[in-house]
């Protein structure tokens, strides 16, 4: 035991002198460093509490999980707790719920359907600080126009990527002596090669030669904003404030989906388009969503099929809805929210394309998805080819309710009930109607 020793001013209280203090500090830290070699030797060390990021995405977990399991291992501090939500649809409204209710998690899923709508409410963390700090160069990721961007900052970075391309069945263009399509086929080639492929014994279609996906309120991932951009047009402006598709080139467009339908009829009627199928041999070519379709054709498909890149109009243009990861603006652990989600967007997506789960973003993880890829044999091609011309969907926080309107007006014009000056001449109000509510 220490003996205290104490000094006395003129009427002053005792207290301990510093020589004293320096030595209890000493001793007490002894006593601590030898109790922590006690506990050392006993097993009994607590161990370092872990910074808990809470990961939120829709359908399955099990994709994710790998790239969890790397990259804890690499980060032992951090430990990811995977939250699938049930289904797409649902996945929005639980996301909500929990930003309301101050209970957001730390990275979450993105469609460019919900990036305009939860950034304008203040829901997500702007990425461009983080990015720029550690050299992540969105020249490294394949093009996906502004999914990601609102106001002119980023809010996610490309985790899954799709873009439209022609799905293209080889025995029919065989059988009709037709060279497959490729990178130099334009309009005029499409249109001719799709009334040769259509086949019919009397009255009774046997197959289309290709389908125009315009029906109402279908929002023209593999349709109309296509045939718009191959011609020079954007449904918005560049602020997407207003309509932009109500021009000359714009009804041109139009007037080139509505001859496959109703003058060469080579191109199913808008009421029966759904019902025509590529993979079960009823249509020769398919404007399809790649790489979507390759996993259920390679299985069940009896039939020789390929892609090609979409024929060019006055441009080359292919529209993509690619999907990706951001960070919540509630998140309290930022910093290691962003080390998730920049090992998710590089070395995670590695191991998505080794593992084949979807097709990544990353050009390093591409090349080496392509690598493993035997058939479709196009597919490599749709990418060289234009990848580098992609136009993003315009999504504004009310996008589904203007391209619900602006499909609606194409499908009437494809069908003839309008005429397609009078059809995006009424979907120019309606759309313009619907953003001015978004101020």
């Amino acid at each position: 035991m220490i003996a205290s020793v104490s000094t006395r001013g003129a009427g002053g209280q005792g207290k301990p002198s510093t020589c004293v203090t320096r030595c209890r500090v000493r001793v007490m830290a002894s006593i601590a460093f030898v109790a922590l070699i006690g506990m050392a030797i006993a097993g009994t060390v607590p161990a370092m509490a872990k910074t808990q990021v809470r990961l939120l995405v829709w359908g399955s977990s099990d994709p994710y999980q790998p790239i969890v399991d790397q990259f804890e291992k690499a980060n032992p501090d951090i430990d990811v707790r995977v939250e699938p939500a049930p289904a797409f649809g649902a996945y929005l409204d639980k996301l909500q719920v929990e930003i309301a209710a101050g209970m957001a998690p730390d990275v979450v899923g993105l469609s460019g359907a919900f990036v305009s709508h939860l950034a304008k409410a203040g829901a997500l963390l702007s990425l461009d600080s983080y990015m720029a700090r550690d050299g992540i160069n969105p020249n490294d990721f394949l093009p996906t126009g502004d999914i990601f961007r609102y106001n002119g900052k980023t809010y996610g970075i490309g985790t899954a990527y799709d873009i439209v391309g022609l799905l293209y069945n080889q025995d029919m263009f065989d059988s009709a002596g037709i060279q497959p399509p490729d990178e130099n086929w334009t309009w005029s080639s499409l249109r001719t090669a799709a009334a040769k492929l259509t086949r019919r014994t009397n009255d009774k279609v046997l197959n289309y030669g290709v389908i125009m996906y315009a029906a109402p309120e279908y929002w023209g991932h593999a349709s109309w904003m296509n045939f718009f951009a191959q011609n020079g047009v954007r449904p918005l402006n560049s602020t997407k404030t207003k309509a932009a598709f109500n021009t000359p080139a714009g009804v041109e467009a139009v007037k080139f989906m509505t001859d496959f339908v109703l003058k060469d009829r080579s191109a199913p009627p808008v009421p029966e388009v759904y019902n025509w199928d590529f993979g079960k041999e009823q249509v020769a070519m398919d404007f399809s969503i790649l790489p979507n379709p390759f996993p259920g054709l390679l299985q069940a498909a009896k039939f020789s099929w390929d892609v090609a890149p979409i024929p060019k109009g006055k441009i080359r243009a292919a529209v993509t809805n690619t999907v990706g990861l951001g960070i919540t603006a509630q998140s309290t652990v930022k910093d290691a929210a962003w080390r998730f989600l920049k090992f998710a967007v590089t070395e995670g997506q590695k191991i998505i394309a080794a593992r084949r789960s979807w097709m990544p973003v990353y050009k390093p993880a591409v090349a080496e998805y392509l690598k493993g890829m035997q058939k479709p044999r196009g597919f490599a091609e749709v990418l060289r080819v234009n990848a580098d011309y992609v136009v993003d969907m315009q999504f504004t926080p009310s996008w589904s309710q203007w391209t619900a309107a602006l499909g609606t007006r194409i499908a009437e014009a494809v069908s003839g009930q309008k005429s397609p000056e009078a059809a995006l001449a009424q979907a120019e109000e309606e759309v313009n109607r619907i953003l001015a509510q978004e101020k």
